[in-house]
């Protein structure tokens, strides 16, 4: 992981705390890499999980700020049961 901030603003709603003046510092390589990982990991699974579809990869990528999603294409349909 090369320098990263995170965006200027915080998002309204967010629960995590993974957005405070503090993180805003860049952070270089090193070995505190992992609890960031960790950090914004966690952070993903309590503010944002519940957002992505099931069965499908979510891919978000964080940029300067700006943030793109992509989805995978959706799984197979389910059969419906023949009556």
């Amino acid at each position: 992981m090369k320098l990263s901030t995170l965006p200027a603003a915080c998002p309204s709603g967010s629960v995590s705390g993974a957005c405070s003046p503090r993180s805003r510092v860049p952070v270089p390589d090193g070995p505190d890499d992992e609890a960031q990982k960790r950090a914004i990991a966690n952070a993903v699974w309590t503010d944002l999980l519940w957002l992505m579809p099931t069965g499908r990869t979510v891919t978000v990528t964080v940029h300067d700020g700006r943030v793109a999603v992509e989805l995978g294409p959706p799984g197979p349909m389910p059969e419906a049961p023949a009556h």
